[in-house]
């Protein structure tokens, strides 16, 4: 693809909810013939407890469903000449929708597939995990200086904004191209970027798309997905994971000096200790301040939830809940630390025994969640990604499945977004 010259989620509510009677309610919609609808009427008639904005998803540009947005018919084609920098966005001298010379815009070039951005819209999404890809759009060290391919990216974000949807930029360190000979053209594909500061000035780079065009944007996560287990994203360990936490950071306060930053997309399976990472961390001054504002946690549950006293695992006579949270807030040692449920998702078998549990168990997490003015949001993470998990521990955690039937969760989900105070 010619390169264009232009830029491109501690305390949990009272958590006595009656466990007993939990139990017993999911034992009977499981045996009942109509039980999954049974469930799902239960658990979106709970009170509206869960905030405005709250529900985030999944929403990535690159490649088709499931795992991406964008249509199997869309041509991926890039708008030439490539639209200038514009808080105008739609309309046909918008910057998503002008046609250029070359018979494309932004939104036509790249088709977002419109079940996958339906699903999400009816779900009551009001914002997204939206990565934007260095391997694809950072062309500046094959091509030279400046030369940046956003617009897949931008088509997304247009197809996010006409909905009134904000996403959360994911930054990650890698995968990135480089020429071999700097001289001649010679691309290969790296697993990070070679240097903290060429990291840095990607994360800056995107930050100034931002600012200049998608306005509303103005929340980011780094340096990568999971970092905490990610060793082949930075072979340097902690001390690498600190110093391109920091110069993503500094470059995007620079441009958006009241963004707020997520850190790590912190992994809490596997018996990995999170807390213990954050305050790693925070011995080597990669901090509140320095490398994040927040912090965003993956956090997978079994149902039913354990209780908020329940340490965290991998502690004695734990397991991963909401304790989890408070742990790792104390590890970044801000009391007032916000926290972004980076992805969570309820699987059927796996944390959940049936569609009718899953339906209450999803209702009850958002609440518990919400009932934390200092979690941020949720990110369901797997609204109706069923073909990706044929096996394994994610299988059964979709809201919609592979026939795009929407399952009873769905319904309770959409049911307590549409209610949010």
């Amino acid at each position: 693809m010619a390169p264009s010259t232009r830029r491109r989620t501690a305390a949990a509510m009272k958590q006595v909810l009656c466990a007993l009677l939990i139990a017993t309610l999911a034992s009977a919609c499981s045996s009942a013939g109509n039980s999954s609808s049974s469930a799902a009427a239960s658990a979106a008639s709970s009170p509206p407890v869960v905030r405005r904005g709250f529900l985030g998803a999944f929403f990535r540009p690159v490649g088709p469903p499931p795992f991406g947005v964008f249509s199997v018919y869309s041509n991926n084609r890039a708008p030439e000449p490539y639209p200038s920098p514009s808080t105008h966005l739609f309309g046909p001298t918008g910057y998503c929708d002008a046609v250029a010379a070359n018979g494309v815009s932004l939104s036509s070039g790249y088709m977002v597939d419109p079940k996958k951005l339906a699903d999400i819209v009816d779900l009551g999404v009001k914002w997204t995990r939206t990565p934007v890809s260095a391997d694809f759009d950072d062309h500046s060290h094959i091509f030279g200086h400046g030369s940046y391919a956003f617009a897949d990216f931008d088509a997304a974000q247009c197809a996010l904004a006409r909905h009134h949807i904000v996403p959360i930029v994911g930054l990650e360190a890698g995968t990135v191209q480089y020429n071999v000979d700097p001289s001649n053209y010679s691309p290969k594909e790296l697993p990070t970027y070679p240097t903290a500061a060429g990291f840095g000035a990607w994360c800056g780079v995107v930050a100034r798309e931002e600012r200049s065009t998608f306005t509303e944007v103005t929340r980011y996560s780094l340096p990568g997905n999971e970092v905490n287990s990610n060793s082949q994203m930075f072979p340097g360990g902690e001390a690498q994971i600190a110093a391109y936490s920091e110069a993503c950071y500094r470059a995007i306060k620079a441009v958006q000096p009241a963004a707020t930053i997520y850190g790590f997309e912190l992994n809490m399976e596997n018996d990995l200790d999170a807390a213990a990472f954050v305050q790693r961390m925070y011995a080597r001054g990669c901090k509140a301040g320095t490398c994040y504002d927040a912090i965003s946690m993956h956090l997978f549950m079994h149902y039913p939830i354990p209780a908020a006293s329940t340490p965290c695992y991998p502690h004695p006579g734990g397991e991963y809940g909401l304790q989890c949270v408070a742990d790792v807030r104390a590890a970044t040692h801000v009391a007032s630390m916000h926290v972004l449920i980076g992805e969570t998702a309820f699987m059927v078998p796996g944390t959940v025994p049936d569609e009718a549990t899953k339906a209450i168990a999803v209702v009850e997490a958002m609440k518990l969640f919400a009932a934390d003015p200092l979690i941020d949001g949720v990110n369901y993470a797997n609204v109706d990604e069923c073909d990706l998990y044929s096996s394994g521990p994610f299988v059964g955690g979709c809201l919609v499945d592979s026939l795009g039937t929407k399952l009873p969760a769905y319904a309770a989900l959409r049911a307590l977004a549409a209610r949010a105070l």
